[in-house]
């Protein structure tokens, strides 16, 4: 709401709204061993990542981090730090996709090696660039492991797709 200059009147602005899909994504660091848990993926966004999901209604973010990494991984993770967010909007869907990143050097449980969303194993931190991975995940992945940046976006410069950082 503003205030309309010449008198007290309240002037209300509207703005469209655009849906939005949440998702989340967690790298699980094994800091002794030099190693973070990656997933095959091989549903949709193909390739290697760090595991996660999307949110269900109504749930907040680290719980639904919890959740995903639980079902995906069978590990129980605890004293999530949040590193950024990747997030694009979709003209022709009018959605906004947004990626909350976070990590932990806190887990326990017994890892699942598979289940249907990919393979899941230990890699070696600094291999990680030579592996298959998902389109783009190099960049996130440096958000969350080393702060680069808070922010990962993708802007529509006509035809094309532009990557920017903050």
């Amino acid at each position: 709401m503003r205030k309309n200059r010449k008198s007290s009147e309240k002037i209300m602005t509207y703005h469209e709204l655009e849906q939005v899909e949440l998702t989340n994504m967690c790298a699980i660091i094994d800091e002794k061993n030099h190693k973070v848990l990656v997933q095959e993926r091989k549903k949709s966004w193909t390739g290697i990542a760090f595991p996660g999901g999307h949110l269900e209604k109504g749930e907040a973010l680290v719980p639904s981090t919890i959740r995903e990494i639980k079902e995906e991984t069978g590990l129980d993770i605890t004293n999530l730090k949040l590193c950024g967010v990747k997030d694009w909007f979709e003209p022709e869907k009018n959605r906004r996709y947004m990626v909350f990143l976070y990590s932990t050097t806190e887990f326990s449980g017994q890892l699942i090696n598979e289940t249907d969303e990919g393979k899941v194993f230990w890699q070696d931190i600094n291999q990680l660039a030579n592996l298959n991975l998902a389109s783009s995940f190099l960049e996130m992945a440096d958000m969350m492991l080393h702060s680069t940046y808070s922010e990962f976006v993708y802007e529509i410069d006509g035809e094309h797709w532009k990557k920017k950082f903050y």
